[in-house]
């Protein structure tokens, strides 16, 4: 899809930029921590653990409560309200599972096929920055930098830092804020990722222009959406 040339591109980082899901699909990013709950006696199984941490996203990460929600305090209240006493203290197994989750989690993200020659084609004939919902502090920008990627971009904005999610306007006002705009310039930006409802339909409720970047064909878990503007690789993303 060629592209006119906006004042701004807005990104977002995870399965835009950088993928980060497994060979099942999975997202999450949890997966080398499932056994620590239920060694210490949290939880019977892995698939236990797995449904309470889903159950508590529906309740908490949905909805109109944009807040974010740092991962220690996910995994504080998934354990706490296991309803069980586990063989440590809350605190210690979710200290053990983070520092877990640092040292297995980079190691499965990558950059998304094709995006270092886009970046190429756009960089220097528009500005970019990278808007991220993600529940530890520094973690997109540093994960961007150790795959060679970083240096295309004027800022990251990430949830972990700025308190909001998206599509909480909070958190796409302090992009605005980064980028030097005020709201009513917000159509000289353009907004694209992979999530139908961040990623495009809260932008455009800023005012923004938006791409939608179907993902389906290449991750497990993904399903269509129907976008009238949509790209399904890099490929097609170009200025014209």
């Amino acid at each position: 899809m060629p592209a006119p040339i906006p004042s701004w591109i807005f990104f977002d980082c995870f399965n835009t930029l950088l993928d980060d899901f497994d060979e099942t699909g999975d997202e999450s990013g949890l997966r080398p921590i499932l056994d620590l709950p239920v060694r210490e006696g949290y939880f019977a199984t892995k698939p236990d653990f797995v449904n309470a941490y889903s159950r508590w996203r529906r309740s908490r990460l949905t909805g109109d409560d944009s807040r974010e929600v740092l991962l220690k305090d996910r995994l504080t209240d998934v354990l706490a309200a296991s309803g069980t006493t586990g063989r440590k203290p809350v605190h210690r197994v979710v200290r053990e599972m983070i520092e877990e989750f640092e040292r297995a989690y980079p190691k499965q993200v990558r950059p998304t096929p094709g995006v270092e020659a886009m970046l190429a084609a756009w960089r220097g004939r528009v500005r970019m920055g990278v808007v991220s919902n993600f529940y530890l502090p520094g973690w997109p920008e540093q994960l961007l930098a150790d795959h060679g990627l970083l240096c295309n971009f004027d800022f990251v904005v990430n949830s972990a830092e700025v308190g909001i999610r998206k599509p909480g306007a909070g958190i796409y006002r302090e992009a605005f804020r980064r980028a030097g705009l005020t709201d009513d310039l917000a159509g000289d930006v353009l907004f694209i990722g992979d999530n139908l409802r961040n990623d495009v339909l809260g932008p455009r409720s800023m005012g923004m222009n938006a791409i939608y970047f179907d993902r389906s064909l290449d991750r497990p878990m993904a399903e269509p959406q129907s976008w009238k503007n949509s790209i399904a690789n890099w490929d097609a993303f170009r200025p014209r």
